[in-house]
């Protein structure tokens, strides 16, 4: 059972990557929205307030909006987008590799110590897959439906397995330390009469499991485990992995206002040189002194306090 749980997890696990990718993806046009209402208010306040600095506030941080959505827009569509499907892709790929991998262990089941057994090693009877559910192991074997919360990967890491694919130890849920598990077995001569991995260690699923070659590179040895090998043996799985990590790092936060830093960042210094200074271009010894003088210290407190009371002024229907 052992040598079948992790592996179900693995490709169960998998599954969150698409899930994943939505929801980050998701977050930059919540931020896109978000702002351009925010905008339009700012726009029509602008208009209508009486006091000439509430009038530069407003106008100056509509145009800073603008620049932050339009921003935001972008990057979700081009960067942060190329990162999901990449991420996405090296998921679903490593998912049919570990699936594809469990059809083919399928048939040593009948074996009492086949690896599709269903309790201790040298024990159990073989397992049986019921709707979602292999065994005691929730996989489904198939993609699923989007997940609406995110979910970190607990096996596969961008530097390789973070805990052992195939426990080592003996007992329920374990590897025997005495009987290995059973695979097909693949003669170098099945493909082309060629040895198939002419190297000190052989390896199947991309690298899950591994067996020191013998017999002509046989590949129907009984397999021992593996806990990390170099790189180009678990790539599949560091791939998917890394990506799953690719879309974790994906960050809409850079373009909401409780970032800003004490100085403003640079679209928000454009704003103030075109709306207070009427310049195209910004002069860092012009705008940082405007900008002190319309908004006090902290810049994210200050907008933040400002976009309240603009958002608490009625709005006249012929405004809109």
């Amino acid at each position: 059972q052992g040598c079948l749980e992790q592996i179900l997890t693995i490709s169960e696990e998998l599954n969150k990557v698409q899930g994943n990718a939505a929801e980050s993806l998701q977050a930059f046009n919540t931020i896109r929205v978000k702002k351009e209402q925010t905008q339009l208010r700012l726009q029509i306040y602008a208009t209508e307030a009486q006091d000439d600095t509430a009038r530069t506030k407003a106008a100056t941080l509509a145009l800073w909006l603008s620049h932050k959505a339009d921003a935001a827009t972008t990057s979700g569509l081009t960067t942060e987008a190329a990162s999901a499907i990449n991420g996405v892709a090296a998921g679903m790929y490593a998912k049919g590799r570990v699936e594809e991998l469990l059809e083919l262990v399928a048939p040593t089941k009948s074996a009492a110590n086949g690896c599709l057994v269903n309790g201790d090693s040298g024990s159990g009877s073989p397992v049986s897959k019921t709707g979602s559910t292999i065994g005691d192991t929730e996989c489904s074997l198939t993609r699923k439906a989007l997940e609406a919360t995110y979910s970190d990967l607990t096996i596969l890491t961008p530097q390789g397995f973070g805990e052992k694919p195939i426990s080592s130890t003996a007992g329920k849920g374990k590897q025997s330390s005495t009987i290995g598990c059973n695979f097909l077995t693949l003669t170098g001569a099945d493909f082309g009469k060629t040895n198939q991995q002419d190297a000190a260690n052989v390896y199947y699923g991309g690298g899950i499991f591994s067996r020191t070659k013998s017999n002509g590179q046989l590949a129907g040895a009984r397999l021992g485990t593996l806990t990390t090998e170099a790189e180009t043996d678990t790539q599949t799985w560091k791939d998917a992995a890394t990506g799953a990590n690719e879309i974790k790092n994906l960050n809409s936060a850079a373009y909401d206002n409780a970032t800003l830093t004490t100085d403003g960042d640079s679209d928000l210094k454009t704003a103030v040189a075109y709306i207070a200074l009427n310049k195209e271009t910004k002069a860092e010894g012009e705008t940082t002194p405007q900008l002190d003088q319309l908004f006090s210290k902290p810049l994210n407190t200050a907008i933040s306090k400002f976009i309240e009371e603009v958002e608490a002024h009625e709005i006249t229907s012929d405004a809109l």
